[in-house]
């Protein structure tokens, strides 16, 4: 089940299409990187997902509930997000603030505080004023405030921007935990190296468009090491392949084969050339999450 699923959709500012008919799908239990550059719609979208926004056209739909249907204002409870900032009184302590929170969400088992804080590991802060939190420290006790209403599903719109490394690294280790414990995610960061570390699906999008959703272990696959070769007959082509030894591979369009097997482009070349195949072009390819972005948006 996708616990969100858009359709079409769209959210117009004046003359400006910032969102343009995307259909997204976040699968249950998963973490979903959702990757654009600044003003691609991503925050945007989170805000009509939480209901901060109306949708110029297009639906979607939370835990198969759609947005039009009464039942999503009930649907929302399962529903927590950090939409640009966590908000938190600075002259509080942790708990304090999630005393303020549980008052806030009509939340009357005060005994789940001490819980979610050991969860995000500031159980030990005590009268420490969040003023004096580090960053890592503060982003923690924002989702800790999420968590006080025992979500499904947490929306997190840039969660490390400004983090240090271990501010970064403790955040991870977080999200990794509360995703095993059945916590969907969809998160949204300029830190791709650090998202690729914990999302099993992604989502590029840009100028308001969604470019593609492929699932980690299929963005693994086409970021790993490989070599794209054309030739006028494929079946050919992948006959000469298996006759020298080269055995994994797959077809990609129709004149192209992409080729994982380790061998050097020089000796591959030299080795068709000597069954007569005379490649049309070669590519090698390596790319990060950062560079398949790019290549999606023709900027590589």
């Amino acid at each position: 089940m996708n616990v969100i699923e858009t359709k079409e959709l769209c959210k117009k500012y004046g003359k400006n299409l910032v969102v343009d008919h995307v259909n997204l799908h976040v699968p249950e239990g998963s973490i979903y990187g959702f990757v654009g550059e600044n003003g691609s719609g991503k925050t945007t979208i989170m805000r009509l997902l939480m209901g901060l926004a109306n949708p110029t056209s297009g639906d979607y739909s939370l835990f198969d509930i759609s947005s039009k249907d009464s039942q999503i204002y009930k649907i929302r409870n399962q529903i927590s997000a950090i939409v640009e900032a966590p908000s938190l009184v600075p002259t509080m302590t942790a708990k304090q603030n999630l005393e303020y929170a549980c008052l806030y969400y009509g939340v009357k088992d005060f005994s789940i505080i001490d819980k979610v804080l050991r969860q995000v590991g500031l159980g030990d802060t005590n009268k420490k004023k969040v003023k004096n939190f580090s960053l890592g420290m503060k982003q923690r006790l924002g989702i800790a405030v999420l968590l006080l209403n025992n979500p499904k599903l947490l929306l997190l719109d840039e969660p490390m921007n400004g983090l240090d490394p271990q501010g970064i690294a403790e955040l991870r280790e977080l999200i990794i935990q509360l995703n095993k414990e059945g916590i969907t995610f969809l998160i949204s960061s300029h830190i791709l190296a650090e998202l690729e570390k914990v999302a099993t699906h992604w989502g590029f999008i840009s100028h308001g468009k969604l470019l593609k959703e492929i699932s980690s272990e299929k963005l693994i696959s086409e970021c790993q090491k490989s070599i794209d070769i054309s030739y006028k007959d494929l079946v050919l082509l992948a006959k000469a392949l298996k006759d020298i030894g080269i055995n994994n591979f797959e077809q990609i369009s129709n004149k192209t084969i992409r080729i994982y097997d380790e061998i050097a482009p020089i000796n591959l070349l030299s080795k068709l050339q000597k069954l007569s195949i005379e490649i049309n072009e070669i590519q090698t390819n390596d790319l990060n999450v950062e560079d398949y972005y790019l290549s999606l948006t023709g900027r590589r």
